[in-house]
């Protein structure tokens, strides 16, 4: 029972990472706020933890507006008063049907021994809404989350704040410009945050997945994806689980000695 008697809050929480991470910290010991946009996702999850015998709260909210992430934060201090653990997860990724078929005409390519020749588009077809929803969601959802978590963990001198970053945010994602920019703004801002508060006994890092079978790879269609497994050296895509030992091992006293870093569970992909 490694968060025995901690609180911890994961965005995004209703599916994917976010649902096995809540699960994993559940197990735990940890009494889980399962966040998400659609209250009948989080709701799913919540009842799943409480099935099990644990402790669970649905808390509602978009992310990306920093009113309802206030209003979310004052729900979660109303009901358990405090907060020991942070996982910013929430997240969406966009592909359009032209960078899909544009991309499996460069896989072709690629497969035919060649080397693609046509960009696939992502960046040049990309319209303003998308680019900016994207950003708002993963980059400033975990910004604030975090300034609100930090309000309560600083006068506390202690508490954990995990970041869902993603390889996209390290090598890169050709078909999806604004998810990696996102992702690589996570990390950065992992690092500053990391180094201003750890005189403060709270400890910030990141999990960048690689390909992980989630719905989110749904966007890919299943050529797309057989070719993505194979160029991970492992041959497979990641399963939740995995993310989620990651995430385990930031949230509890193991990772005391570890401060802004960056942990890619990617198999292999991106080294």
């Amino acid at each position: 029972m490694k968060l025995a008697g901690r609180i911890a809050l994961i965005t995004g929480a209703g599916s994917g990472l976010g649902r096995e991470i809540a699960l994993t910290f559940a197990r735990e010991g940890a009494k889980v706020a399962i966040n998400d946009v659609r209250r009948e996702s989080a709701d799913r999850v919540a009842q799943e933890v409480r099935a099990a015998g644990h402790d669970a709260l649905t808390l509602v909210a978009d992310v990306s507006d920093s009113v309802e992430v206030r209003a979310m934060f004052e729900e979660l201090g109303e009901t358990w008063r405090t907060l020991d653990i942070l996982v910013n997860n929430a997240g969406i990724v966009v592909v359009s049907d032209e960078v899909k078929s544009n991309f499996n005409q460069a896989l072709a390519e690629m497969l035919s021994g060649g080397r693609p020749t046509q960009s696939v588009g992502a960046t040049r077809t990309m319209l303003d809404s998308q680019w900016r929803r994207t950003l708002s969601i993963h980059l400033d959802g975990t910004f604030y989350c975090t300034r609100e978590a930090l309000k309560i963990m600083e006068p506390r001198g202690a508490g954990k704040i995990i970041n869902m970053a993603s390889v996209a945010g390290t090598a890169g994602l050709l078909i999806s410009p604004d998810y990696s920019a996102a992702k690589a703004g996570i990390i950065g801002l992992t690092k500053a945050v990391a180094r201003e508060v750890v005189g403060r006994g709270i400890y910030v890092n990141a999990i960048a997945p690689g390909f992980i079978d989630t719905p989110f790879l749904d966007v890919m269609d299943e050529t797309m994806k057989q070719i993505l497994a194979l160029q991970c050296p492992i041959g497979r895509f990641g399963t939740p689980q995995e993310v989620a030992a990651v995430a385990l091992y930031l949230a509890s006293d193991d990772s005391n000695y570890t401060v802004g870093q960056v942990i890619s569970p990617n198999g292999g992909y991106y080294m």
